[in-house]
């Protein structure tokens, strides 16, 4: 007896079902290629050579530069060190001019200003020189002999001021009444100076001031002028 399967019809969608439709899959755009840059025009053998030593020469001078400053970084100078050891005053005497706001300073002053070196190399003093001043009024100068400063080594600089000056200003004279009451006079000593001086390889110079503001007590006319110890540091612009 022949036995066979009945084929089963194939399945239906639902009813309410969208009904499928197949799209292509989108293409990308197409984008032509750039077109190539042209080529870049060649130099002549002479421009080459020109740039190529100026190239080396600006490297030179750069690396030279960096090594400098480098160099001066390390084996930079410290600042000197001044101190104002001892000070004679045996004539402070301002009075009244004839005309009103001038007075007359008759002075006689030695300062004696220790300089020391902290650095490794000798420094030469190659111009100096000492002012005094009062309340803003210069009235003392004296030129200083050059001198030498040895590697970590110090010298005394004496100042001496003598003579008399003319003082315009009546706020000196205010000054001068009020500071001899109180019975000391403030006494400012500068010392200018050209230095120069040699760190390895390099030769520099450079100005200098000192300044030292001295408490003088008011000279006994009638004693033998004895020196005052200060001891007093000086402000230092190297």
């Amino acid at each position: 007896m022949a036995s066979y399967e009945k084929q089963q019809p194939p399945p239906q969608p639902p009813a309410n079902a969208a009904p499928y439709y197949a799209y292509p899959a989108p293409q990308q755009p197409y984008y032509a290629p750039p077109p190539p840059p042209p080529p870049a025009p060649r130099r002549s053998g002479p421009g080459c050579l020109l740039c190529f030593v100026f190239k080396v020469i600006a490297l030179v001078i750069i690396a030279l530069g960096a090594a400098t400053l480098v160099l001066w970084l390390i084996l930079r100078p410290g600042a000197v060190r001044a101190t104002a050891v001892s000070a004679t005053l045996s004539r402070f005497d301002l009075a009244e001019g004839v005309r009103g706001g001038e007075g007359v300073l008759q002075y006689n002053l030695t300062v004696d200003v220790r300089v020391r070196n902290p650095n490794r190399y000798r420094i030469h003093y190659e111009y100096a020189e000492a002012q005094a001043s009062y309340d803003g009024e210069r009235f003392g100068y004296d030129p200083v002999e050059p001198f030498y400063l040895e590697r970590k080594g110090e010298r005394t600089v004496t100042a001496a001021f003598a003579g008399s000056s003319v003082v315009d200003d009546r706020g000196a004279l205010r000054s001068y009444r009020r500071e001899r009451g109180d019975g000391f006079y403030y006494v400012k000593v500068r010392l200018y100076a050209d230095l120069g001086f040699k760190v390895r390889v390099f030769n520099a110079r450079r100005k200098s001031k000192i300044s030292c503001t001295l408490r003088l007590p008011v000279p006994n006319a009638s004693a033998t002028p004895v020196p005052t110890m200060l001891g007093t540091r000086c402000a230092v612009d190297f």
